[in-house]
């Protein structure tokens, strides 16, 4: 189960690689805030106890950064929770997916029988979505699953574009992901969060552990007009977000120092792991705008799963995309880490592009 996923280095481990510097999660690679190690050991005896089951002290937290009154907000194990819980409460059936992007869009709603419609991006149009409208009245959705910035291509769509287009369709629920927009250098630009209020047919999801260092507790939280609340809460599992999540993530909200690093550690960091990416012949990264950069491999002989398989002989974890609808085998992802690792990861790629492409060379030459 569970196999398309980056980040699953227990699995990895378990198949015998010891050791591995994982570049298929995309979590931030200064960790977590110290402040969240401390909070969980002061309150660790917490445990003793059932969580806070409305999880009030962290949606009063987000509240005050995101200017969101608290009954707007749900907190979640993870936005993966929240994805499958907004069909399950309302039922759509049918439901829009622009491609590629996260497979649990269309796995949350297989989950309530609604058909998935995917609408497939093309790599002429760099992967860029443009706004159709015949994309949503032909197909007749009713819920429309939409990632900004995409996971895994890194696209970013302009806050008019997605709120003209979630006016245009009011009888349509627009489920927003924003797990990345933490990363993002300008996410005013960007972000709708802050127009759920006035849009009943407009949800926001984000997540907390990817930008704070902490995927292991999983917590998230979605925005949303009162009434899509009320409706939510209706189908949502009690208990579902432990004491020891919510203490970290009120903690770390809250960490500005930590957050301001963190971004200008990685405006400096992607840029030039862009860079050295862009350098290796028969590679084509895309311009990065997040914690990730999304790459198309042009060299003949190599593709993206025999690249992962000669990488993990080195120690080092990358995101195959070839299962992304609308990709293929030449196409992978890799997180940005420290200036080391990504050292480490630009080295051992041109060993195994050129190697690849000497040994294509070879055959090629040999037949003729």
């Amino acid at each position: 189960m569970f196999k398309g996923h980056g980040g699953n280095i227990k699995q990895v481990i378990n198949q015998g690689n010891n050791g591995i510097l994982d570049f298929s999660a995309s979590i931030n690679p200064l960790g977590y805030p110290e402040k969240v190690r401390k909070v969980i050991w002061e309150n660790f005896d917490d445990i003793l106890h059932y969580p806070d089951i409305d999880c009030n002290g962290l949606r009063k937290t987000i509240s005050q950064i995101i200017g969101h009154p608290e009954d707007e907000i749900i907190v979640g194990n993870g936005s993966t929770e929240l994805f499958y819980l907004i069909p399950r409460a309302l039922r759509p059936a049918k439901g829009i997916i622009f491609q590629p992007t996260f497979s649990e869009f269309a796995e949350a709603l297989k989950s309530c029988h609604a058909e998935v419609i995917n609408h497939v991006l093309h790599e002429k149009d760099r992967f860029c979505f443009k706004y159709s409208k015949g994309d949503f009245h032909d197909k007749q959705g009713e819920m429309v699953f939409f990632c900004n910035p995409n996971n895994p291509t890194g696209q970013l769509v302009e806050k008019a574009v997605i709120l003209n287009m979630v006016r245009q369709h009011p009888d349509i629920i627009f489920v927003v992901d924003e797990a990345f927009m933490d990363f993002v250098d300008t996410p005013e630009r960007h972000s709708v969060i802050n127009d759920v209020s006035t849009m009943h047919n407009l949800i926001v999801v984000r997540s907390l552990t990817k930008f704070y260092g902490f995927p292991g507790l999983r917590v998230g939280y979605l925005v949303a007009h009162l009434d899509l609340v009320t409706k939510l809460m209706n189908y949502k599992e009690p208990w579902s977000v432990n004491t020891l999540a919510q203490y970290a993530a009120m903690v770390a909200m809250e960490d500005r120092e930590f957050i301001l690093r963190s971004r200008e550690f990685m405006f400096y960091e992607r840029l030039h792991l862009f860079n050295e990416l862009s350098n290796i012949h028969g590679l084509l990264p895309y311009k990065p705008t997040v914690n990730y950069i999304f790459i198309k491999i042009n060299s003949d002989g190599m593709t993206s799963s025999l690249l992962r398989e000669q990488l993990l002989e080195q120690g080092i974890a990358i995101r195959d995309c070839s299962n992304f609808t609308g990709l293929n085998d030449k196409y992978f992802r890799v997180a940005v880490r420290t200036r080391e690792e990504n050292l480490r990861l630009i080295d051992a790629i041109k060993s195994i592009i050129e190697q690849g492409t000497n040994t294509f060379r070879l055959a090629v030459n040999s037949r003729q």
